[in-house]
């Protein structure tokens, strides 16, 4: 399953001129070349599409792709206050010493992720104060959490300057009665996102994905700190707009397990990448850049993952343009 190089780059670049132009415009040559990967037969930066079960979320949404173009003109129909450079992340119930370093290691991660954009922390705030719905959970004794009056609490409580307000919780959660749980949740259009980390722990072990312990942290600690970040990075891409991603290996793929989730890649494609630069604005090389700074400096597991991918990246585009020719397939750039 996956695409060729001219429906590739077609998505990328797309076949409207003045979507090409504005393509030209935003990047520099050697962003150009580092993009081109996505749609280069012998690529490197960027993985294929797989298949692994036939239970694999890709087999299970079998949706039109959301090219460039596709996005760009869905994002004039949007009216999203993005001049607002503020994510918040509000911790819900008792976080605990554990949770707290999570939100430091996380609020490091979304602001490199989001170059140009600032992550700020709110304090904790209980349950018991937020007007919500809840249940036992079907596989456990465990209290689930009904994402929606949180959402609710979320989009009446935002900040005047937030872009968006992220809602954090080590509880369970859950969308509506006949769904057993959802890692997240979030409202188009009102800048409202909740994310549970409870299924990260050891109470909700993966079936089959194993995770090499490092640094004496137990398979959990690693689990949440590395499931935390994509789900996050995640969901707020979905609430800037972008769809979820059928072109090649990213994070904005759906996952309907702990095991497919913790195979996702922690970066987007070139085609979402671009689709992201339109929003924030950022420079490529700049991003890849925080990125390793932040990964270097924090040194979670998380960030040892991350550091081998962005600083990979980071050193192709910081070179000049003659080192980069050998990454790009001349007969496909544009």
């Amino acid at each position: 399953m996956g695409f060729g190089p001219r429906a590739l780059k077609d998505a990328l670049i797309s076949t409207n001129p003045a979507l090409q132009e504005l393509y030209v415009k935003a990047f520099s040559s050697a962003e150009k070349l580092f993009l081109s990967e996505a749609y280069n037969p012998q690529r490197t930066l960027f993985c294929s599409l797989l298949i692994r079960t036939a239970f694999d979320w890709l087999l299970s949404h079998p949706d039109a792709p959301e090219d460039f173009e596709t996005f760009y003109h869905s994002m004039l129909r949007r009216k999203q206050n993005f001049y607002r450079k503020h994510i918040y992340l509000q911790p819900i119930g008792n976080v605990g010493p554990a949770g707290l370093s999570l939100l430091d290691s996380l609020q490091s991660c979304v602001e490199s992720f989001f170059l140009g954009l600032r992550v700020k922390c709110l304090p904790s705030i209980p349950v018991s104060s937020i007007h919500c719905c809840y249940r036992h959970c079907r596989d456990s004794d465990r209290v689930q959490l009904h994402a929606d009056g949180i959402l609710n609490f979320l989009k009446n409580n935002k900040p005047m300057d937030a872009l968006c307000v992220l809602g954090l919780t080590l509880l369970d959660l859950y969308p509506c009665e006949t769904w057993s749980f959802t890692f997240s949740k979030f409202l188009p259009g009102q800048g409202g996102i909740f994310c549970s980390f409870a299924r990260f722990s050891g109470d909700f072990p993966p079936s089959g994905c194993k995770v090499v312990r490092a640094g004496g942290l137990s398979d959990h600690v690693l689990l949440r700190s590395l499931l935390s970040r994509k789900v996050t990075c995640h969901e707020i891409c979905h609430l800037m707009g972008l769809g979820t991603c059928r072109w090649l290996q990213c994070i904005m793929q759906g996952a309907l397990s702990l095991d497919e989730a913790l195979l996702r890649p922690l970066e987007p494609c070139p085609i979402c990448l671009r689709k992201l630069q339109h929003v924030v604005g950022f420079k490529l090389v700049e991003r890849y850049r925080s990125q390793t700074d932040t990964a270097s400096i924090t040194k979670s597991h998380t960030a040892l993952c991350l550091l081998s991918c962005c600083s990979h990246r980071f050193t192709i585009l910081s070179k000049d343009l003659p080192c980069l020719v050998n990454l790009a397939c001349s007969n496909f750039i544009l």
